[in-house]
């Protein structure tokens, strides 16, 4: 089964629980914390992605963190489950699909827009309207700027790319002239 697969069902029954108990953003900023704690030192990171070490120890890990940090029961239960399943060092992709799932069920989607330069405001506005009507959703935008774009806009929501940059135009009249397409 694929760490996708996994995280999701984590992440779907953590959102059903935060949801129902209105307490979304905090577990929210919770597990966020975890995962940057990990993400920040790979040494943790690999202490619960070790086979070798023992899960004695790794609850050892996990309980001191808590101490120090102490999370709401709820996060403390999902990290001692993942921990109980080893699966304690997929939490990033926890939190990625639980984000996912809280923002599907608030209708809002993440649209990871690239430009080769800044987007001004009122682009920006735009962008979002013409994103939202495609949608049917909210759309929460996240830039980036890439130069070696040369043009244009890709916009990624969810698996499916809008690319219209000027890159990716001009690479399909360099295949179209090599296989010997005489209209540009």
């Amino acid at each position: 089964m694929s760490v996708v697969v996994i995280a999701r069902r984590y992440a779907e029954a953590l959102a059903d629980v935060a949801t129902a108990r209105g307490l979304v953003e905090q577990i929210d900023r919770e597990v966020l914390l975890f995962v940057g704690m990990m993400e920040s030192n790979r040494e943790l990171l690999d202490v619960f992605a070790s086979p070798i070490i023992s899960q004695t120890d790794k609850q050892r890990v996990l309980d001191a963190l808590t101490a120090r940090v102490r999370p709401g029961q709820i996060t403390v239960n999902l990290l001692r489950t993942m921990l109980n399943h080893y699966r304690l060092h997929h939490l990033g992709e926890v939190h990625a699909q639980f984000r996912r799932a809280i923002n599907e069920r608030k209708g809002l989607v993440v649209a990871e827009v690239t430009t080769a330069s800044d987007f001004g405001h009122a682009e920006k506005e735009k962008l979002v309207r013409a994103l939202e009507r495609v949608t049917g959703k909210h759309v929460d935008l996240r830039f980036k700027t890439d130069p070696a774009l040369i043009g244009g806009i890709v916009t990624r929501i969810g698996s499916v790319v809008y690319d219209g940059s000027v890159r990716t135009q001009l690479a399909g009249i360099k295949e179209r002239l090599k296989q010997g397409e005489s209209a540009v």
